[in-house]
């Protein structure tokens, strides 16, 4: 089972590709960053953008270690953002889906995240949201 673990301002992860991958990603003020953790390994990273006053949470960034990938961790962290989201009371995610990694292609990983419910905004068309059922 995945299980979100925030990370605090001077916490690391254990593994050398989520911690490089968390050094890279930047950090806003309201930018929380979580591991993400599989029987007791860490298998991915997240950055979130938890703005008050709004009523949308910001995935910014999901990350999943390359040798976990294919595994459907993804779609669980997807479940766990969207749990998380709702407890915190916002009405939808929103996110932007750019690559992290050079090479893949953009069109999939929409593909990807249409297939989990993400639809395009109508005001902004390179973003893509969620509505969330609390």
């Amino acid at each position: 089972m995945v299980r979100l673990v925030e990370l605090d301002v001077d916490e690391r992860c254990d593994d050398v590709a989520l911690h490089t991958r968390m050094l890279q990603s930047p950090k806003a003020r309201h930018t929380h960053h979580y591991v993400a953790t599989d029987d007791g390994s860490e298998v991915a990273f997240l950055a979130l953008d938890q703005i008050p006053d709004v009523d949308y949470l910001v995935l910014y960034e999901i990350f999943v270690r390359p040798g976990y990938r294919g595994r459907r961790i993804g779609s669980c962290l997807l479940g766990e953002v969207e749990r998380l989201a709702a407890a915190l009371g916002y009405a939808k995610i929103t996110l932007s889906p750019w690559p992290l990694e050079q090479g893949y292609p953009e069109a999939k990983l929409i593909a990807w995240y249409k297939r989990h419910g993400y639809v395009e905004r109508p005001d902004f068309a390179t973003e893509l949201e969620k509505s969330i059922v609390a």
